[in-house]
This record gives C-alpha cells, structure tokens and sequence, in this order.
C-alpha cells in the first residue's frame, strides 16, 4: 500500500492565529505517518509569515526519516538574516525519487487581480509495482484566468511525460543525458483553488489525447454516490465566508483507479484553515 497525505498548511498557522509546526505535525502523526507527505504553503525565513524562519529545515526536524523536496514558488531577496524570502510546497518522502522535477506554473498578466507565482514539484519514485509519477500544487486563487493557464500546463506536463514514456529518447548512463521515465500512472495533489461544480474542475478532468491517460478525481472514482468531505471553511468562517466546500483534491490518471483503496479528509483540525486529506493506493 502506498498512502499519501496532502495538506495547505498556511505555513503552520491555525485557525486560532498561532503559527505552530509541532501542532501540524502531530495531527500527522495522530492520523498515521503517510509514505509521501505533500505540504503547500511552506514559508522560507520570509518575516511577512514566519518572523523568517525556515519552516522547510523545521520540519526535517519534525520528521527526520523523510527526505523533503522544496519547490518555491516565489524567491525572492530580503529574507531573514540576509537569506532567500521562498514560498511554495514541500514534498517529504520515505520512497527516495528516481527523480525531481520543479515546474513554474504560468501567470499570464490580468490586471484584474493580484497574484503570486505558482509551481508544481513532479517527482517519480518506485513501489513494490512499479514506477510512480506523483505531482504536488498549488494554483492560483484570484485569477480564474490564470488559475484555467496554470491547469492547462498541468494536462501538458502530463500529456509530455506520457509521450516521452511511450517514446523515449535515447540513453546515455553515467551522464547528464540518461534517460529517467516519467511513468503514465500519476497522482497529483494539493490546494487547487477550485470548488467541484467549476470550469477549472471540468478542464482539469477534460478527456485527454487517445494515447494519454484522463485524470480522474479520486473521490468521484471511490465514492461517485457519497457528498464529498469539505476541505476548508470548516472552522476558518472568516477567510472562507461561503463556509464549509472543497478546494483540495488528489487527481490521478485513469489507470489508476482500480488501485484506490481509500480517500477520505480530516475534518476535526482547525491547525490550518485547510484539512488533511489522504490517498490510499494498493501499489
């Protein structure tokens, strides 16, 4: 069994307004220790959330059997003690990726709205079947124009390493130019910013080419006939006004499906104003 937890952590701050990694972590630890952990909203000695710490060497400490993989988002100057102010997602892991891919996601100008830049870490690591592509995101929430851009770049990263699978270049070991596959099973997870009844939740779901898997909604695929557990709003009626919805997913290709063993959310944390939520695969 593979199980893989994603969560915005909105960098370890609760719903009380106490920022607290401890706290994030033992909600983990309490609902069992995933073999792939996917955090988005991980701050990085930027004084603007974290008075600069670095949450990303924080919780290496907090889980010192994972390897962690950080994707900033943004990097910029200015951070605490003359560091790099980041914000993005981190991906801790007990399966060590064959290989990692960090992807700047586009932010095409709209006037409209603010926003900041966005990316998705793609890694691939091996299971007891086989060769597994996992993705970690997080889109925009202001632009729909952008946040549609951003979802349209995922389907082509996917589209890509599926052709690149199928037809893969040719080898050189030992050097810069050896082939790694980017296998066609693929699981993608994080804050997408869309609610289920959307444009953007219908595009990213949208049939694909003849030769690539469609992504699927996991929960959709295990529960088509059960309500859907909200993933923010619950506790957090301040930012989320709408109250209790869903904007956290796990999307996963086609073939994959039959592998679903569970998905399911926390709903009784308030660490965050999003919810846990956790994939079971039998890989």
């Amino acid at each position: 069994m593979l199980t893989i937890v994603s969560w915005n952590i909105q960098y370890g701050k609760g719903v009380d307004g106490r920022i607290d990694l401890s706290r994030i972590a033992d909600v983990i630890r309490r609902d069992g220790l995933p073999d792939v952990l996917c955090l988005q909203e991980v701050s990085r000695c930027d004084p603007d959330t974290d008075n600069g710490r670095d949450q990303v060497n924080e919780l290496q400490k907090l889980f010192p059997d994972y390897e962690l993989f950080y994707g900033a988002a943004h990097d910029r100057c200015g951070g605490k003690d003359g560091g790099r102010r980041q914000f993005g997602n981190l991906v801790l892991t007990r399966h060590s990726p064959v290989q990692v891919l960090h992807h700047l996601l586009p932010s095409p100008a709209d006037s409209t709205a603010k926003f900041m830049a966005r990316q998705t870490t793609e890694m691939v690591i091996r299971t007891s079947s086989g060769e597994l592509r996992m993705m970690n995101t997080h889109l925009e929430f202001f632009s729909e124009k952008q946040q549609l851009a951003q979802i349209q770049r995922i389907r082509e990263i996917h589209t890509e390493a599926c052709a690149q699978f199928r037809e893969p270049g040719l080898n050189l070991p030992n050097s810069p130019f050896e082939r790694v596959e980017r296998p066609e099973k693929m699981v993608i997870c994080g804050d997408f910013n869309f609610v289920p009844d959307s444009d953007s939740h219908r595009l990213m779901t949208a049939p694909m080419s003849a030769e690539t898997p469609e992504l699927v909604d996991a929960w959709y695929a295990a529960y088509p006939d059960k309500s859907r557990s909200p993933t923010c709003g619950i506790f957090d009626h301040k930012q989320w006004k709408k109250g209790p919805h869903c904007r956290d997913y796990f999307f996963l290709s086609q073939n994959l499906v039959k592998q679903i063993q569970d998905v399911s959310v926390n709903t009784e944390t308030d660490a965050s104003d999003h919810q846990p939520i956790r994939l079971i695969l039998e890989v």
